[in-house]
């Protein structure tokens, strides 16, 4: 996927090597995302809540992306986005629960990890380009991480890293309204989708400022929902949100 992503990026910037630069756009940002953390996950007969099982609370991590846009009306723009989702945490069994195939007992110390890390990729296209913007495409969403469970016993560590692997489609939307004159502007983001009942929900909702330069400055809020019905064996309901901030830059 990586492969096919740098390849149509290339393509496309070859295609438009004849128009002027006026008309390629690239976009870069990263942000520091500070997010709480709530909901369960479940691989065997029970779930197992993050907070009160696992001890899990709030976190920070990064996200970065780059956009390509260009001319040409029939081939849609790209966008490549990273999503740092990970942490670990050491919390008291709240109650006897099998995750996994392990049993973890009631009042058990638990040493947990996640990485819910995954990358987006997005072909879009612009439906409007002025003080309004309108931008209308897919991504696919691609997680290659972890969870993991551990509690120390008199014979040593025993516990459980479940790794998933998989992509889920969601619907990708951005509508932007910029207030002529100033660098100002507000907007939304939205990824929506579900896959063989796995489902996802990304939104945020920012606000900006872009000066003369390219350079620019974004402030907004984020939720992530990730509902697995069965992701490589593993089951979910988490809910990721909080504030985040970041810079920009248009080229």
């Amino acid at each position: 996927m990586k492969l096919q992503t740098t390849l149509i990026a290339s393509a496309i910037l070859a295609a438009s090597g004849t128009a002027s630069a006026d008309f390629i756009g690239i976009y870069a940002g990263a942000e520091r995302w500070n997010y709480d953390l709530d909901g369960y996950v479940n691989s065997g007969d029970q779930n197992v809540d993050l907070n009160q099982d696992l001890g899990f609370k709030d976190s920070d991590d990064n996200t970065y992306y780059v956009a390509f846009e260009h001319p040409i009306p029939f081939l849609p723009n790209i966008k490549v986005q990273q999503n740092n989702l990970e942490g670990s945490a050491v919390g008291n069994a709240s109650k006897t629960f099998t995750f996994d195939g392990v049993v973890f007992a009631e009042g058990s110390e638990l040493t947990s990890g996640y990485d819910f890390s995954h990358t987006d990729y997005t072909l879009y296209y612009e439906l409007l380009d002025n003080w309004v913007n309108l931008d209308l495409g897919l991504t696919a969403k691609e997680f290659d991480g972890f969870t993991e469970i551990n509690y120390t016993a008199t014979t040593g560590v025993v516990g459980s890293r479940l790794n998933f692997k998989g992509t889920v489609p969601t619907i990708y939307g951005k509508a932007q309204f910029d207030l002529p004159f100033t660098g100002l502007r507000t907007g939304a983001i939205v990824n929506i989708g579900e896959k063989s009942g796995d489902k996802i929900s990304d939104i945020k909702a920012y606000v900006a400022y872009e000066g003369d330069s390219g350079f620019g400055v974004e402030l907004g809020y984020r939720t992530f929902d990730v509902e697995f019905d069965n992701f490589d064996s593993l089951a979910s309901d988490i809910k990721i949100d909080g504030i985040y901030a970041g810079f920009t830059l248009h080229l």
